[in-house]
């Protein structure tokens, strides 16, 4: 839990120190904002259909995290990023739920990877991206073993 903090506190540090009139960084931010938040729609919906409580709770950690991140990214830009409307989707089907949030969520650290690498290094967007990265791999390793307990049984 330390690290995460550590991530969300350094995308605050990012937030903070960019200019609110860079029209680079608000396009980023932007972007990562929309990623986050269709991340989180999905883990909504995972954490609906979730068949056990401990699903629940390891789901509802991971939305607060997104949660948070989405809202320290919000602080500058109100009107880019906010959670106000994610929403999640009518899925009975626990193992569905889990198989899209892990796709979408596959899908989202490619996008950023692709944003880290045309940044510049050193710079508050990249560590900004860089930071979002790092936090949804964690939560698709996290999801990849709720899976992999699944089949196991």
């Amino acid at each position: 839990m330390e690290d995460r903090n550590d991530a969300l506190e350094r995308i605050r540090a990012a937030v903070n120190r960019a200019a609110s009139s860079d029209a680079r960084f608000i396009s980023v931010v932007t972007v990562v904002g929309s990623v986050l938040r269709r991340v989180l729609s999905a883990e909504k919906t995972a954490f609906q259909a979730a068949i056990s409580l401990a699903q629940q709770t390891r789901l509802e950690e991971m939305r607060s995290e997104l949660s948070a991140m989405i809202e320290a990214l919000g602080t500058l830009l109100p009107q880019h990023v906010s959670l106000d409307k994610v929403p999640a989707r009518e899925e009975p089907s626990w193992w569905f739920a889990l198989s899209e949030a892990m796709q979408i969520l596959e899908e989202s650290i490619d996008q950023l990877s692709i944003l880290v690498k045309q940044q510049e290094k050193g710079s508050a967007i990249r560590d900004v991206t860089a930071q979002a990265q790092r936090l949804l791999r964690e939560h698709y390793n996290v999801l990849l073993e709720q899976a992999r307990s699944y089949l196991d049984g």
